[in-house]
């Protein structure tokens, strides 16, 4: 060392640091090979929620800051938004059999409110349970019981075997007219796409909540005229557990729009849901027909 001169040290110097830097990247890779994988999932999440915006400020005409604010969405947070702006819109549908003593209120399904009036859409399962000797079914009542803890009769106004729905009306005295509001959810049509994160709220005695993705759309071609054939979407199947779901169950996207309901013959795997324009277009007939001619 001591025989090196200025430029010889110089050098020396560098190919040193040159060594120490390829040494350090070898070794760093090779403790990235050997992380578990649940830290790089982990990482990969927080990534895929992360939204970039993008905010101009703008104190002068002629300048323009513009700055950069990255927010991480939690999927837990949509959840717990999605299900608070629906609550007020679920009832539950009771079945009242007998009177007095032997009077028994059994859970029927789940009612969603679908109009500012009180119309309540619910699985036409919800009635038409009991039938005679003759096969006829037997007239039953309902009541409905409101998340404010309200309860009034229902009373059938109509129903659609193939569509696999049925509208009920609350019966309030005309005293009590007016003192009670409903809650009416916004209804999504949009297009869904397979593995979207979706969320079902039901329950027999209390609000419950299962989440899951979509795991198929079933569609049909349904032919507009000689020249044109459009896809129409029928049923949205979930990888949710059937055993956590009860008739009228309401499937809702992680924004909190209703996209379908567990009514109908698609019903019977329970994590089968109608999509949102079913349950449309049959309001819309059946407000139709309330509107005085």
């Amino acid at each position: 060392m001591e025989s090196l001169n200025k430029q010889q040290l110089i050098l020396l110097a560098l190919l040193v640091s040159f060594m120490t830097s390829i040494a350090t990247g070898i070794v760093t890779v090779s403790l990235m090979d050997q992380a578990p994988q649940g830290i790089t999932q982990t990482v990969s999440r927080v990534v895929e929620k992360t939204i970039e915006r993008v905010v101009t400020a703008s104190s002068t005409p002629a300048a323009a800051v513009v700055t950069k604010e990255t927010v991480v969405v939690k999927s837990e947070d949509a959840i717990i938004d999605a299900i608070a702006r629906n609550a007020k819109s679920i009832m539950r549908i009771r079945e009242v059999t007998g009177n007095g003593e032997t009077r028994r209120e059994n859970f029927a399904g789940i009612g969603l409110i679908a109009t500012i009036e009180g119309l309540v859409v619910a699985d036409i399962d919800v009635a038409y349970r009991r039938i005679d000797e003759l096969g006829n079914p037997v007239a039953e009542s309902y009541i409905g019981v409101y998340p404010d803890g309200a309860i009034f009769p229902l009373n059938i106004v109509s129903s659609d075997q193939t569509a696999g729905l049925i509208f009920l009306e609350p019966l309030i005295q005309e005293r009590d007219k007016g003192t009670h509001k409903y809650a009416v959810p916004k209804f999504n049509t949009g297009p869904l796409r397979l593995g979207q994160s979706v969320i079902a709220l039901g329950g027999a005695d209390t609000n419950t909540v299962s989440t899951g993705i979509i795991s198929s759309l079933h569609e049909r071609i349904v032919q507009k005229s000689l020249e044109e054939a459009q896809k129409v979407l029928i049923a949205i199947k979930t990888d949710i557990q059937a055993s956590e779901l009860v008739s009228g169950a309401v499937l809702l996207n992680l924004g909190g729009d209703v996209i379908g309901m567990s009514a109908g013959a698609v019903s019977v795997g329970k994590n089968v849901f109608i999509p949102a324009e079913k349950v449309l277009a049959f309001l819309e007939k059946v407000t139709v027909k309330q509107v005085p001619q």
